[in-house]
C-alpha cells in the first residue's frame, strides 16, 4: 500500500468516524463472539485460572457457597460465567495464625490481622449486615477485641460498616479502638456524599442494587460476587497521615503509605515482621482496572496510579504474601512481583499509547478503536477486561488531557438537545422509519446502531412506549454479549429503566443520612451551595451565619444574585444567625423535619430576623424522593 493509499484510508476513516461522533458507547465495545450456553466452553475459561491455584492462599474456611450467578446460560457471557465461579464465599489464610482475608461476602474482601491482644480490621465494607457476616466467621479464628479499622479509602465499599463490626462511638472516642485513613479522607468523602451524591447513587446502582441478580440481571460485580443495599454507618477517623505512618497496634509493627489508584486517598499497608503487603485498590482485584468508573468520578490520574504501583512494588519486592481489597489473597514473591508488576505496566501502557495516537491527530472515538493490551499483558488471567476496559479508560486519558472538545467545530455548532434529536428523526425519515431501521438492526445484530436511532424519537417523546421497548430490546440483547459487568450492568438497567422496572427504593445512598450526620458542620454548609435554585435567588442578597452549639464552629453563607459564597468564619454582620445544633441542621437538611417546626420547638433559636433564615433555606432546593432518569432523557 502507497503513502497516498494510506493517507487516503486515513481519511475515509476519520470522517466515518466524525460523521458518527454521537455513537452510543456500545458501537465502540469489545467485541463480543456470540454468547454460548455451553458448559464447555465456560470451562476451557475457567482453565486458564489452574495454573496459578498454587500461588492462591490457602483456603482454611469454606462457606462451599457463592453468592455470584454461576451458571452457563444464553444470556450471559461465558467468561462472566467463568469469573463468577472465581468468587466462592470463604476466609483464606496468607500469614498463618496471621492474616486472615473474607472473600465473596460482598464485593469488598475484608482482612484480620491477629495481633497478641487484639485484631486489626482492614475495610468493613460497604454496609453493617455485610460486616457483620464477615466479622462472624472471624469469631470462629479469634475472639480478639478489635482494636484498630483501616479505610483505605472513601469509597462506598470500604467504610461504611465499622458498626457491624462491633465497634462503637464510644470505643472510638475512648480510644479503645483507632480508626485509620489518609488525611484526605474526609475531602473527598465530602465531594462523594455531600456534592455529587444523588447522581453518583442513580449511576452506581444502576448496574449493580437496581439489578436482580440471575440470568437476565446481575451475575457478579467484578470486584466481588455482589453489592448490596443494607444499614450504613460511619465512624470518623482518628489517625490520618500524607505519606506514610510507621506505627503498631496489638504488637503488630505495620507501614501505611499513600498508593494512589482507584482513589485520591488510596492507602497500603505493609507488615514487615509478617512479610505481607495489603494493596487495598491500587490493584483493583482480579481484573483489568476502571482507569475510568462508568458510575462518573473526577479525572484518575493514570500516571499518578502507576506510580501509585510502584510504590506497591517496593513493598512487594519484601513480601511473601499480598492481599488486596477485592480479590484472593496471593501467596509467593516472585508471583506476587509478576502480578503487580504486568498490573502497573498495563496502565502505563494504555496511558502512553493514547498519548502517543492523541499527538498524531486521533480523537476519542478513534482511540477506543485503536488501542489493546499487548499479548503478554492481554493474556495475564489477572487483567481480564471483567471491570474495567482498554476502551472507556482511553477516553479518560483523553478527557484528562483535553477536554470533552474534540477539535471539531461541528460540536460548537451542533443544535441543541431536544432539537438534534428532533432533526435527526426529520432527516431519517421520521418516526415510523426509524422504528423499521431499528427492528431491521436488531434482526442483524446491530444493537448497538440500533439503540443509537432510536434515542432521538425518545428523545423528542418520551412517552413513546414502543420506541422504548424496541430500544429496551436492543439494549438488553447487547448487554447478554458483553464479558465486562459494567457495560452489562448499565445496559439491562437501562432497559429496565425504559420499560418503567426499576425499584429506586434499592438505590445505594452516597449522601445516606447516616454519612451526612457523620460530615462535619462546615462541609455540608458549604455544600448547600450546589442546592440553590438560582431562579429563586435571582435577586437575592442574603447573609445568614450559623453557629453550632454543639460542635463549636461558625460559618456562614451570602447569597448574591444566584450564587451562594462560604465563608468559614463568622461575619461582623449578617442579616441573621441561625444557632442549633449540627444534628438539627442535619434533620432540616434531610426533610426530617422543618425550620418552623425546629423554631417552634426551640431547637433552633435566630439571632437577627428570624423570617431571613426561613427566605434563606427557601431558596434552595428541598430533598426529592423522584427518581433520577438517566436513559429516557
Amino acid at each position: 500500500m502507497t503513502k497516498q493509499d494510506i493517507s487516503m484510508q486515513r481519511s475515509l476513516s476519520l470522517v466515518m468516524t466524525r460523521s458518527a461522533a454521537g455513537l452510543a458507547l456500545a458501537c465502540a465495545v469489545l467485541v463480543a463472539s456470540p454468547v454460548s450456553a455451553d458448559e464447555s466452553e465456560v470451562a476451557k475459561i475457567e482453565a486458564k485460572y489452574d495454573g496459578y491455584k498454587t500461588n492462591l492462599a490457602p483456603l482454611v474456611l469454606d462457606r462451599g457457597d457463592n453468592l455470584a450467578y454461576t451458571q452457563a446460560g444464553p444470556t450471559i457471557h461465558p467468561e462472566q460465567t467463568a469469573f463468577a465461579r472465581q468468587m466462592g464465599r470463604g476466609v483464606y489464610m496468607p500469614v498463618k495464625d496471621k492474616v486472615y482475608v473474607a472473600v465473596g461476602y460482598g464485593i469488598t474482601s475484608t482482612t484480620m490481622v491477629v495481633g497478641d491482644d487484639g485484631v486489626i480490621i482492614i475495610d468493613s465494607g460497604e454496609n453493617d449486615t455485610f460486616a457483620k457476616e464477615v466479622m462472624a466467621d472471624f469469631r470462629t479464628i479469634t475472639d480478639k477485641p478489635i482494636k484498630a479499622v483501616i479505610y483505605t479509602h472513601r469509597h462506598p465499599d470500604h467504610p461504611f460498616g465499622t458498626k457491624g463490626l462491633g465497634v462503637t462511638e464510644e470505643d472510638v472516642e475512648s480510644g479503645k479502638v483507632r480508626i485509620f485513613a489518609h488525611d484526605t479522607f474526609e475531602e473527598f468523602l465530602i465531594n462523594d456524599a455531600s456534592v455529587v451524591g444523588p447522581i453518583l447513587s442513580i449511576r452506581t446502582a444502576l448496574a449493580s442494587t437496581l439489578l436482580p441478580i440471575g440470568p437476565e440481571g446481575r451475575v457478579h460485580q467484578a470486584l466481588g460476587p455482589t453489592f448490596d443495599v443494607g444499614p450504613v454507618s460511619l465512624l470518623q477517623p482518628t489517625d490520618t497521615f500524607s505519606d506514610e505512618l510507621e506505627t503498631a497496634v496489638a504488637g503488630v509493627k505495620m507501614v501505611l503509605f499513600h498508593a494512589y489508584g482507584d482513589a485520591e486517598d488510596e492507602i497500603g499497608i505493609y507488615f514487615p515482621e509478617l512479610k505481607h503487603l495489603h494493596g487495598s485498590e491500587t490493584i483493583q482485584g482480579e481484573s483489568f482496572p476502571n482507569m475510568y468508573t462508568l458510575r462518573g468520578t473526577k479525572f484518575r490520574d493514570p500516571v499518578q496510579w502507576y506510580q501509585g504501583v510502584d510504590n506497591l512494588l517496593k513493598y512487594a519486592e519484601l513480601s511473601d504474601s499480598y492481599s488486596g481489597s477485592h480479590m484472593r489473597p496471593w501467596v509467593g514473591n516472585d508471583f506476587v512481583v509478576e502480578r503487580i508488576t504486568n498490573y502497573r505496566d498495563a496502565i502505563q501502557y494504555v496511558h502512553d499509547q493514547s498519548v502517543r495516537l492523541m499527538n498524531k491527530g486521533y480523537t476519542r472515538e478513534e482511540l477506543a478503536d485503536a488501542i489493546e493490551l499487548p499479548p503478554h499483558l492481554k493474556n495475564d488471567p489477572w487483567l481480564g477486561e471483567y471491570y474495567g476496559t482498554v476502551a472507556h479508560s482511553v477516553r479518560n486519558v483523553y478527557g484528562g488531557y483535553l477536554g470533552w472538545y474534540q477539535a471539531d467545530p461541528t460540536e460548537l455548532a451542533t443544535p441543541g438537545f431536544a432539537e438534534k434529536a428532533r432533526l435527526y428523526v426529520e432527516s431519517m425519515g421520521g418516526r415510523d422509519t426509524i422504528l423499521e431501521r431499528a427492528r431491521a438492526a436488531i434482526d442483524n445484530g446491530d444493537f448497538g446502531w440500533a439503540m443509537e436511532i432510536l434515542t432521538h424519537p425518545i428523545r423528542i417523546d418520551h412517552d413513546d412506549m414502543e420506541a422504548r421497548a424496541l430500544k429496551a430490546e436492543a439494549m438488553r440483547k447487547w448487554a447478554y454479549q458483553q464479558p465486562n459487568i459494567y457495560w452489562r450492568g448499565l445496559a439491562l438497567g437501562g432497559a429496565l429503566e425504559l420499560e418503567d422496572k426499576l425499584d429506586y427504593t434499592q438505590v445505594w445512598n452516597f449522601a445516606a443520612p447516616d454519612i451526612i450526620k457523620a460530615l462535619p458542620a462546615s462541609a455540608v454548609i458549604e455544600s448547600m451551595r450546589v442546592n440553590l435554585d438560582p431562579q429563586k435567588a435571582a435577586d437575592a442578597d442574603l447573609s445568614v451565619g450559623f453557629k453550632f452549639t454543639d460542635v463549636g464552629e461558625e460559618d456562614a453563607l451570602h447569597i448574591r444574585r444566584g450564587v451562594a459564597v462560604y465563608s468559614d468564619t463568622l461575619p461582623a454582620e449578617t442579616d441573621a444567625t441561625f444557632v442549633s445544633t449540627k444534628a438539627v441542621l442535619d434533620k432540616i437538611l434531610l426533610g426530617e423535619t422543618t425550620l418552623p417546626q425546629a423554631l417552634a420547638d426551640g431547637a433552633v433559636t435566630v439571632e437577627g430576623d428570624p423570617a431571613a433564615v426561613e427566605a434563606f433555606f427557601g431558596y434552595f432546593d428541598p430533598p426529592s424522593d423522584d427518581p433520577i432518569k438517566l436513559v429516557v432523557r
